[in-house]
């Protein structure tokens, strides 16, 4: 089992390299970390942590280097997978987890989102801030790693989250990539396991039901099929008239 480390381990990392910076950076924490400095959990194996600038995360990662932090020489295919511009550990092997804009090629730093942190502390040249418990939830109802679940459930039960935001901000993530579906299962889940319920879970697969439809409809008609025939074999499928009626309309 991974060792956990607790707020002071955290504290310390924030504490030399914000010492070692050269200039100001501002650092967001997310997922676990973030959960730590609430109170949701007694510690964490790594720290996420998200930079809106890349020359800050250069920056950072070179001091992190500088009080004893490297690549590590192997890694497990879920963190290979996630997209981070830098992954270092130390020889405790506490490990940060470093993303510029992006987490793990899904979730963005929004101006929604960086509205939302607070700021939590200022440790020499490093500004900390934490994200929000709403955005909190959607990272890790998007991201595909065990622990989670778990990590939803501490926080929906430790403190109170709106859920609108949630519904809002996995909109507004949605432009490019539908998380729709992945959130919905997720939170399908966590109340089968843990008895959790949210309260955006219909919204939810209606928007994926949404999707999937308009994504099988224009693959259908990509390859010739009139827009009638299209429509039966939709319906077919198990798609109601009153979803079908606004493909009807568009077409």
């Amino acid at each position: 089992m991974a060792k956990l480390f607790g707020k002071e381990d955290l504290l310390d990392v924030f504490r030399r390299v914000g010492a070692a910076l050269g200039k100001e950076a501002s650092v967001f924490l997310l997922g676990g970390g973030a959960m730590c400095f609430r109170n949701q959990k007694p510690g964490t194996k790594d720290l996420d942590l998200v930079f809106l600038d890349g020359k800050d995360a250069d920056e950072f990662s070179k001091c992190a280097v500088k009080i004893g932090f490297s690549r590590p020489k192997s890694l497990e295919l879920e963190y290979k997978l996630m997209g981070a511009c830098n992954i270092l550990e130390n020889a405790n092997e506490f490990r940060l987890d470093i993303f510029c804009e992006t987490v793990c090629g899904a979730l963005n730093l929004s101006k929604s989102m960086a509205k939302r942190a607070e700021q939590f502390g200022k440790f020499g040249k490093l500004t900390v801030l934490l994200v929000s418990n709403e955005d909190v939830v959607l990272f890790k109802a998007i991201t595909q790693r065990p622990r989670d679940v778990e990590d939803i459930v501490a926080v929906v039960r430790g403190a109170n989250v709106n859920w609108n935001i949630v519904l809002s901000e996995c909109k507004a993530q949605s432009l490019e990539h539908k998380w729709y579906g992945l959130v919905y299962n997720k939170l399908v889940e966590i109340e089968e396991k843990h008895g959790v319920s949210a309260p955006i879970m219909d919204a939810l697969l209606k928007l994926d039901r949404k999707t999937i439809l308009e994504e099988a409809y224009s693959s259908m008609r990509g390859k010739g099929m009139g827009s009638g025939k299209a429509l039966a074999e939709l319906k077919k499928m198990g798609f109601t008239e009153k979803e079908l009626g606004h493909l009807e309309r568009k077409s």
